[in-house]
C-alpha cells in the first residue's frame, strides 16, 4: 500500500501545479485565448504547406491536416462553456454532488479511525497485560488487522485528494487539453484528447463512487461501521476480524478499483474519439 501514499503525494503535487497556474493569472479562458492563437497559427502554416509549389507529397499532405486540426481546435474553444454547463447538468441528473461525496468518504474514514483506535487499544492490552498464551498468540493477527485498517484510511484519503484535485482543476485541465489539440503537426492531439475526456468523465463519475460502493456490496456501509464499533474486548475482536475482513476487502478495495477502472476505460475511449489516438489517464490510479 506504499503506492497509495505515493499517489496521494502525486495528487497533491498536481493540485499545487494547477493551483499555481491559476494563481499566476493563467485562468482557463486565458489558456483558451492562447489555444485560439495557436490554432490560427496552425491554420496559417497549413495553408502555407498546402499552397507550396513543391511537388512533395509528404510535405503537402500536412496542409489539409493542419487546417482541419486548427478548425477542430477552434470548435473546442468555442464550445468550452457549453461543455462546462453540460458537465454540471449531467452530474445533477445522476443525483450526486461533490459535497455528498466528501461527506460520505469522511464518514467512512471516521469509522475506520474509530475502529483503529479500538484495535490498537486491544493490541496494547494483549502485549502488556499478563494473559493466557492462547490470547497472546492473537498479537500478530491484531497488528496485521490494524495495519489493514490503516491502509484503508490511506485509500480513503486518496479518494478525497483525487476528488479535491478534479473538483478544483477540471476546468483548467480541459482548457490545457484544448491547448494541446491546437498544437501544429498533431504534437499533442492524443494527450489533449485524453486530458479532456479524463477531466469530464471523472468530474461527472467520481462523486458517484460512494453510491456505487453501497449498491455493489452485500452489506451496507453503515452496517460495517456498526460492526467495527462493537470491538470492545478480545472475544468480539476475533469474531469481528473473521467476519468483517472479507467485506472490507470487497467494499473498500475491489469495488472502488473496479469503479475507477470503469471510469478510466471510458476516459480512454472518449479520449481516443476526441484526439484520434490512445493516451493515458493523467491521474495516478495504479494503486497496487
Amino acid at each position: 500500500m506504499d503506492c497509495i501514499r505515493n499517489n496521494s503525494v502525486l495528487i497533491n503535487n498536481l493540485s499545487s501545479f494547477t493551483s499555481g497556474i491559476m494563481s499566476s493569472g493563467y485562468s482557463p479562458f486565458y489558456i483558451l485565448y492562447i489555444a485560439m492563437n495557436i490554432a490560427t497559427l496552425t491554420y496559417a502554416v497549413g495553408t502555407l504547406f498546402y499552397g507550396l509549389p513543391i511537388p512533395i507529397y509528404g510535405l503537402k499532405k500536412w496542409g489539409p491536416r493542419m487546417m482541419s486540426d486548427a478548425i477542430y481546435a477552434a470548435v473546442w474553444v468555442n464550445i468550452y462553456g457549453i461543455i462546462i454547463f453540460a458537465i454540471g447538468q449531467i452530474q445533477s441528473l445522476l443525483g450526486v454532488d461533490w459535497s455528498s461525496f466528501f461527506s460520505s468518504i469522511l464518514q467512512l474514514q471516521a469509522n475506520m479511525f474509530s475502529a483503529l483506535i479500538q484495535v490498537k487499544s486491544l493490541y496494547y492490552i494483549i502485549t502488556t497485560e499478563k494473559i493466557s498464551m492462547a490470547l497472546a498468540l492473537l498479537a500478530d493477527p491484531v497488528l496485521q488487522f490494524s495495519s489493514f485498517i490503516t491502509d484503508i484510511i490511506f485509500l480513503l484519503q486518496f479518494f478525497i485528494d483525487l476528488g479535491e484535485f478534479i473538483q478544483q482543476s477540471y476546468m483548467i485541465l480541459i482548457a490545457i487539453g484544448i491547448l494541446l489539440l491546437s498544437l501544429p503537426f498533431r504534437m499533442g492531439k492524443g494527450v489533449g484528447g485524453t486530458l479532456i475526456s479524463s477531466a469530464i468523465i471523472f468530474y461527472i463519475g467520481l462523486p458517484y463512487l460512494p453510491i456505487f460502493m453501497q449498491e455493489m456490496s452485500s452489506i451496507t456501509l453503515s452496517q460495517i461501521g456498526s460492526q467495527l464499533s462493537t470491538i470492545t474486548d478480545v472475544n468480539t475482536l476475533v469474531e469481528t476480524i473473521a467476519g468483517v475482513v472479507p467485506e472490507l476487502v470487497i467494499v473498500f478495495i475491489i469495488i472502488p478499483m473496479l469503479y475507477l477502472s470503469i471510469l478510466a476505460g471510458i476516459s480512454l475511449g472518449l479520449g481516443n474519439a476526441i484526439g484520434g489516438s490512445s493516451g493515458r489517464v493523467p491521474f495516478p490510479l495504479d494503486l497496487f
